[in-house]
């Protein structure tokens, strides 16, 4: 059998390991991964392989050359533009005569490839990906196989709300050539993406083969300095280069020790290196070959490539050093830093934890270095949370932060053109957005500085003055030092997963290109806008007058001066308190139940039409009718969808997948749809709006996302149909849920799904997000959380009897095998 090793990485999330060389050079314990992958590949009988390349070919086949040295033969096939992993190994189809198997040569693995082999013939199949089950597979391609090891769905990089199974595509597959013959050579395609989704849906077998060995996709530098402890553990069988003089110490030929040098095992020193009087080389530390270590030097737990000069008494810990770097005397590097190529660190200078240092930079004597030198740092959680970008004022989000971000959402967002900037009232979030505007035009995005405004309010700015996207900036008075940042598309949507993360991999590697100084854009500033918003929600009033009495909770002024402002125009009486409720981003209560009971009851008592609190954003409210009934969360998607079902016949409504099933119910009643999303703001918003604006999706987003005009059209509908709040919440069917949130550590979400899918035979299971499970009594949808280590229980049953026990049991089940080993 002949071999394919697609070696055309670029790794660009291993910079800036990666400038000078391409990833499948990065070396392991001094010797390049894709050696390691060679050395596998003859261990088990391949001897005649194809190596695909693209990013920095020639540094490949100048070091291998034809791979006589390594006792194989090797053939290149280079992509002059990226054709994608299918595509790659398509242009050695020629080479590819027989079976055949495709490993990454970045990866580093000691799986039994003749047992994997024996295994994809005794099955008949035309594709075998071998697959390992992981802790936290949200990096990776989930890959969902039968009891026989047929494969039957495959996900790519899933969030925890679509993680089904904990086994992972490792990249690693048996082949027939016939699959080859699926696509055109030089069509971009990837086997993952493309093809596999092809040979499922055509029938063709394919199977997933377990590896119990080890394997670890060499990713990020974290993995990368991990990955040299599990070699120096024995977790992976490879071949260490030098000679073992004592029991897990590797020195190279040439190489000399002084006397008094303390080396601790397990470590591995390459060739011809001098380590001078009175150094330290602590356990897990890797030096490479041809390095000078002065006296005094102390080197822990750290990487040291080629050709370096480290001088007296300097000091690295949990660091990265690239080759040719000269650290001076005294200088010190620490944990989970990198420094790059050619990098010279004069005396006396400190490079902070996580920083780095890209190749060719002189850092001066005496420098404390705590930001990133023209690369971006590798930060250790997502800069987006469920939400936006969130983060305690001048701590997590400072105006440098704030600045270096806009230069990120710039360079994803350029060609959109103009961007809109608003801020709340908050000194704070003026601060903020001045910073941001800054980073925006630092790329030569156009910038439209809409001012000071509610969210919801800088929504319809964007769609109105039509930019192709938008930033707000906010705080919260339930966490006065919180700061909160919302990006949004051109239809006032938050942005998605997708884009996201292209803002978070440019924010990460400062990877954006500043203008030069004469394509600076000057800030077009809007003013009164809010004020147009307002007279927009009055003229929209379709009633003549509305004599409702209102109580208004809010803790904010500035919702409460706008929210007055458009109910008096519309002939209500209204009355402002300002009692503290729950805050709806970060869920924290903030007040004793006591004070929703005095508000209800002041509703009541006060012979109130409506009670409405606002929270600060703007966006969610909850009700209160007449007789003191809260309307909940999950009653309001009810009420909403009589009214709208009411307003458009034969509509269609957009709720979570968690809502209640008796919007079905009402739906049917009459003639109406309905359409589950995800529990995601951007979910819902992109279902309402990102397909264009069917009729009442329109009506439904400002429901959903704007508590002062879903406020004035439930007002407006009870006016035209002279109904008091009291009469809707009783056209709502009774029903009965219940929800629960449940310890689950991150390593273990991937593990409780899978395993709660296996125990449910013949039942009904829906997977939009999360697993949801029908049964005789009802439903119950398990949902990992994907900021916090828990998962979400939420049922619905005939009773609120059942619906509690149905919940109870699943949460059970999620704590057994969340413990289980």
């Amino acid at each position: 059998m002949k071999a394919v090793i697609m070696a055309g990485g670029e790794g660009t999330r291993l910079r800036p390991l990666t400038c000078n060389m391409p990833k499948p050079m990065v070396p392991i314990v001094n010797k390049p991964v894709m050696a390691h992958i060679i050395e596998l590949l003859k261990k088990h009988g391949f001897f005649e392989i194809a190596v695909t390349l693209q990013y920095m070919p020639d540094v490949i086949k100048d070091f291998f050359g034809n791979g006589e040295d390594l006792g194989v033969h090797l053939e290149y096939f280079i992509e002059n533009v990226p054709l994608g992993t299918a595509g790659s190994v398509k242009n050695a189809e020629e080479f590819l005569d027989d079976t055949f198997i495709v490993i990454s040569g970045d990866a580093l693995t000691d799986a039994n490839l003749k047992e994997a082999v024996d295994f994809h013939f005794k099955k008949g199949s035309v594709a075998t990906l071998l697959i390992k089950k992981v802790d936290v597979p949200l990096e990776y391609g989930i890959v969902i196989t039968d009891e026989e090891g047929r494969v039957t769905r495959f996900l790519e990089k899933p969030s925890w709300g679509e993680v089904f199974s904990d086994t992972v595509n490792t990249g690693i597959y048996i082949l027939s050539p016939v699959v080859l013959g699926l696509f055109d050579k030089n069509e971009m395609f990837d086997f993952s993406k493309d093809l596999f989704p092809i040979l499922l849906k055509k029938g063709f077998p394919m199977y997933g083969y377990i590896i119990e060995d080890y394997w670890c996709d060499i990713g990020d530098p974290e993995v990368y300095i991990q990955s040299h402890i599990d070699v120096l553990d024995g977790k992976v069988k490879v071949n260490i280069p030098g000679k073992e003089i004592r029991e897990k110490v590797w020195v190279g030929e040439g190489t000399v020790i002084d006397d008094d040098v303390v080396i601790q095992a397990p470590c591995v020193i390459g060739k011809h290196t001098r380590i001078k009087k009175s150094s330290v080389i602590e356990k897990y530390s890797v030096v490479g070959d041809s390095n000078i270590i002065e006296g005094r030097t102390t080197i822990k737990r750290s990487i040291l490539w080629k050709n370096c000069l480290i001088g007296n008494s300097a000091e690295l810990r949990g660091s990265v050093v690239c080759n040719k770097v000269h650290m001076h005397s005294s200088s010190r590097a620490f944990e989970n830093s990198i420094i790059g190529d050619d990098t010279t660190i004069k005396e006396n200078a400190i490079i902070k934890p996580n920083i780095k240092i890209w190749p060719n930079k002189l850092i001066d004597e005496g420098t404390e270095v705590n930001s990133n030198l023209v690369w971006g740092a590798k930060y250790t959680k997502k800069i987006f949370g469920n939400r936006g970008v969130t983060g305690e004022i001048n701590v997590d989000i400072t105006p440098e932060y704030a600045s270096k971000l806009g230069a990120s959402c710039g360079a994803v967002l350029k060609d959109k053109k103009i961007v809109g900037v608003s801020c709340d009232n908050n000194p704070a979030s003026k601060m903020i957005k001045m910073s941001f505007i800054a980073g925006l035009l630092t790329t030569g995005i156009e910038v439209r500085d809409f001012g000071e405004m509610l969210l919801p309010i800088a929504r319809t700015a964007i769609r109105f003055y039509n930019t192709g996207g938008g930033i707000h900036i906010g705080t919260s008075r339930h966490d006065p030092e919180r700061l909160y940042i919302d990006i949004m598309d051109e239809n006032g949507c938050n942005i998605g997963r997708a884009l996201e993360r292209k803002i978070e991999n440019v924010f990460i590697r400062e990877d954006f290109l500043r203008c030069e100084g004469d394509c600076i854009k000057d800030v077009i500033p809007t003013s009164n806008y809010s004020d147009f918003y307002t007279g927009n929600i009055v003229n929209s009033v379709k009633s003549r007058k509305m004599n409702y009495k209102i109580v208004v909770n809010t803790t904010s002024q500035f919702v409460a001066g706008i929210i007055k402002n458009v109910l008096e125009q519309l002939g209500c009486m209204v009355e402002i308190l300002n009692l503290r409720f729950v805050n709806t981003r970060t869920k924290r209560t903030s007040m004793a139940s006591d004070n929703v009971n005095y508000f209800t009851s002041y509703v009541k008592l006060g012979n109130y039409d409506v009670g409405v609190s606002v929270e600060d954003f703007s966006e969610k409210m909850m009700l209160v009718d007449n007789k003191g009934r809260i309307i909940t969360e999950d009653m309001y998607f009810a009420l909403i969808s009589i009214m709208l079902f009411r307003m458009i016949k034969g509509g269609t409504v957009v709720v979570p997948v968690s809502a209640s099933h008796i919007i079905e119910k009402i739906a049917a009643e009459y003639n109406g749809k309905v359409l589950r999303t995800k529990t995601s703001t951007h979910d819902i918003m992109y279902k309402l709006l990102g397909n264009g604006q069917d009729e009442g999706m329109l009506d439904q987003f400002i429901l959903h996302f704007d508590a002062i005009g879903g406020l004035v059209k439930i007002l407006d509908f009870m006016s035209i149909n002279k109904y008091k709040l009291s009469d809707m919440v009783d056209m709502v069917p009774v029903f009965h849920m219940d929800k629960k949130e449940v310890e689950c550590p991150w390593n273990a979400k991937g593990k409780v799904i899978r395993h709660i899918m296996q125990e449910q035979p013949g039942k009904a299971i829906e997977t939009l997000e999360g697993v949801k499970i029908y049964n005789d009594d009802g439903w119950v949808l398990i949902l990992p959380d994907a900021e916090l280590p828990i998962c979400r229980v939420i049922s619905e049953s005939h009773s609120q009897e059942f619906a509690e026990e149905l919940s109870t049991a699943y949460a059970d089940k999620i704590r057994k095998i969340s413990r289980e080993k």
